[in-house]
């Protein structure tokens, strides 16, 4: 018995589509994730991300700020201190370094748990 048209069409339709849902993205780290993937992220990891001299030497400077500034431990802030900085600063300036295939491989990198080290 042959199947009508309009019915192997939808059929085939509804394979298709059930594949790409079967397809989970991989879901970007909150800031205190990508705060606490900073300060521990690796050099071997920059050097796979194939950072330049000087993008390594400037998010030097920045995992050191992120140490002092960055909220990575998730710890209730002072209402009363001088400084409530949420590290928003910091994750800015790594974006602005590395570029966005980077920081895509570093993001995933940081999803995986693996907090910066790139996989052996």
């Amino acid at each position: 018995m042959l199947m009508p048209k309009p019915l192997f069409v939808f059929a085939v339709v509804l394979l298709c589509g059930g594949a790409a849902q079967a397809q989970v993205p991989v879901q970007e780290p909150g800031p205190a994730e990508l705060q606490r993937c900073l300060l521990n992220t690796k050099p071997q990891a920059w050097t796979a991300l194939k950072l330049s001299p000087d993008q390594l030497r400037r998010i030097g400077y920045v995992q050191e700020a992120c140490g002092e500034e960055c909220d990575a431990a998730g710890m209730k802030k002072d209402p009363n201190a001088i400084s409530n900085a949420d590290g928003s600063t910091v994750m800015a300036e790594v974006m602005n370094i590395l570029t966005e295939d980077q920081y895509t491989a570093w993001v995933k990198l940081c999803a995986g748990g693996t907090f910066g080290t790139p996989p052996k």
